[in-house]
């Protein structure tokens, strides 16, 4: 079963602490917005975040998809998107299930990019670094996020070191080999 994130209020605290302690190490700009992922790239999960009401539809680029199978580290140029969705709710605030009990998106919030490229991760010191990973988070249109920190990212991926940093690797994995 894949590790869940950790609660997102600790992660967002601990990753102010962590800033307030060190510099903000800059890393974006270094990702690139992939217009054509919703065609070219290759859908292979959906997630569900009850504990924030969110629907989220992850999308691999072809080296990213091709290198998978098999675990191990993926190549620099390797890219994942993360649609994220508000869930819908009901009157209560709570998750309104269709009937399969999954949760049903209501609009999309956010566009989150996860790209490794060689060197990147020297950017940051080594109990942060997730390899040569960065994240990027942008509005639907496409609209970099300047202002968004991604340290709670690196620290809901750190735990996945093994995993080349990916939650849901063997989801990935698995998609990836049934799909060759």
């Amino acid at each position: 079963m894949p590790r869940k994130c950790p609660d997102c209020r600790t992660v967002v605290v601990a990753a102010a602490g962590i800033l307030a302690a060190s510099a903000v190490y800059a890393g974006s700009e270094n990702i690139s917005f992939p217009s054509d992922y919703k065609t070219e790239f290759n859908y292979w999960m959906t997630s569900e975040r009850f504990d924030n009401n969110q629907v989220r539809y992850l999308f691999a680029n072809d080296l990213a998809f091709e290198a998978a199978p098999g675990g191990g580290v993926l190549p620099d140029g390797a890219q994942f998107v993360m649609e994220v969705y508000a869930a819908k709710v009901d009157a209560e605030g709570e998750p309104i299930l269709d009937a399969d009990g999954q949760m049903m998106p209501d609009f999309m919030k956010l566009v989150a990019v996860m790209e490794k490229g060689a060197g990147w991760g020297d950017a940051y010191p080594e109990e942060e670094r997730n390899g040569d990973w960065e994240y990027g988070f942008f509005t639907p249109d496409g609209t970099l996020n300047e202002g968004v920190d991604t340290a709670p990212c690196r620290a809901c991926h750190l735990p996945y070191a093994e995993e080349d940093f990916v939650i849901f690797r063997e989801n990935l994995d698995a998609a990836a080999a049934a799909a060759q």
